[in-house]
């Protein structure tokens, strides 16, 4: 006779993939892993309901942007002074550049008068900084070759691996066992397809063209982009490399070569999806079937191992195949708001003469006089000494100006701080040096 609390136990746990059922970011995710370059890994994606209309109709430019329709994040140019919302969002989220985990035990903490560290206050801001290259036309990534032997080991064990278990489960007659690891090889399949037969395409041809001759000229100009989900952020992803490249990234779409591909694939993959999720919910509340709920729980979670380990050891490896080199540096934790707004400021940037400097921060501060007189100081001060020119303010009285000039001081000083750490200021000599500075 069999044990009720047994009975109990195996009926719970048909429930246990439930919540798996509407999942789709990861079906996005893995769907643009794929497009970017080889060195990706598919991972087990589950049953897409809620975003199924926008896989039978797939954008491949929503695809690679805001593919739920949320608020869409904004970008700040400091050299043109204007913003504008961003685009390519999940491309820049899987490179690591934007929404990016922030590492606080290799954080930065510049400088602070008092105690020589950062001033814990509300008003923290963490800077995650990014060098953005463009890679040279034809150019290959030979280190990476062996990166994309392994993925393609692991895509095949996980297309073959479904397959023996269905054949097995085949011989004890449990269909919807077989219907569900088939699903796992036709998703593995389908993305395997995608990632040999689709390439990212960048801007248009013609604009790249001009811009790697610009830069084989040295006519190319430098900008910088500070990123944040909103301009009242505590975080703000700011990325340095050439102005064109830079604005292919963030303000111009990008699109997918063999756009009729993708698009029956990704219906492959919805009508594999839903088969699954339909598949999954035939054994809620099935004693005698319930363990097949847990062996597709546990080859989900075997599958989601493999492209974990890669993005651990090497996140920014697709992104970086086709399209740029990165150089990252560790995270830097401000006293403030403006302490950071300096340091962005005085990062390597091609001015623009009939741009104001600080017009990039009207999304930060209003354009009143009060920010006016701030920016007066702090360009007033002297980078190396720290002293003031006598010719600026020289109507207000001493004590106050004085106190004054003192806060503009310590911004300065905490943002030459961050400058000069060696975890900053290593990468932004190769920076400058690659840029030609």
């Amino acid at each position: 006779m069999k044990d009720p609390n047994l009975s109990s136990l195996m009926a719970i746990t048909a429930y246990a993939p439930i919540a798996l059922f509407t999942e789709s970011l990861r079906v996005q995710r893995a769907m643009v892993a794929s497009i970017l370059s080889p060195h990706s890994i598919a991972p087990a994606i589950t049953g897409c309901i809620k975003y199924l209309h926008r896989l039978w109709d797939l954008d491949d430019i929503q695809l690679l942007g805001n593919f739920k329709d949320e608020r869409a994040a904004s970008v700040a140019s400091v050299k043109h002074g204007n913003s504008f919302p961003l685009q390519n969002q999940t491309v820049l989220q899987l490179a690591g550049v934007f929404r990016g985990n922030i590492d606080t035990a290799r954080m930065v903490v510049p400088y602070e008068p008092s105690t020589g560290k950062c001033l814990q206050t509300w008003r923290e801001t963490i800077v995650s900084l990014c060098f953005v290259l463009p890679r040279e036309a034809g150019s290959k990534r030979y280190e990476l070759y062996w990166l994309q032997g392994v993925c393609w080991v692991v895509t095949i064990i996980e297309f073959i691996g479904p397959i023996v278990m269905a054949a097995y489960m085949a011989i004890w007659n449990d269909v919807a066992g077989v219907i569900l690891m088939a699903c796992f090889s036709l998703s593995v399949l389908i993305l395997a397809v995608i990632r040999s037969l689709t390439r990212p395409i960048m801007a248009n041809q013609g604009e790249i063209s001009k811009f790697r001759s610009d830069i084989a000229k040295g006519a190319s100009t430098l900008d910088v982009h500070v990123i944040a989900d909103h301009w009242n952020d505590r975080h703000l992803n700011v990325v340095c490399g050439y102005t064109s490249h830079l604005h292919a990234l963030t303000n111009i779409p990008m699109t997918v070569s063999r756009p009729t591909l993708l698009l029956w694939a990704s219906r492959g993959l919805a009508v594999v999806l839903v088969s699954q999720a339909a598949s999954l919910a035939s054994l809620i509340g099935d004693k005698k079937n319930a363990w097949l709920s847990l062996s597709w729980l546990a080859v989900y979670i075997l599958m989601m191992i493999p492209p974990r380990i890669i993005s651990a050891y090497y996140s920014q490896a697709s992104y970086e195949h086709h399209t740029a080199v990165l150089n990252k540096v560790p995270p830097i934790c401000f006293s403030g708001r403006r302490a950071a707004l300096v340091f962005i400021s005085r990062l390597p940037t091609s001015r623009q003469a009939y741009v104001e400097p600080w017009a990039w921060t009207d999304v930060f501060m209003p354009d009143n006089e009060r920010r006016r007189i701030w920016q007066a100081r702090i360009d007033s001060l002297d980078l190396i000494t720290f002293e003031r020119d006598q010719a600026v303010d020289g109507h207000v009285p001493s004590e106050e100006l004085d106190a004054e000039y003192q806060k503009s001081k310590n911004l300065l000083k905490e943002a030459s701080a961050a400058y000069h750490h060696p975890r900053i200021l290593h990468p932004l000599l190769w920076y400058r040096t690659t840029v030609g500075l």
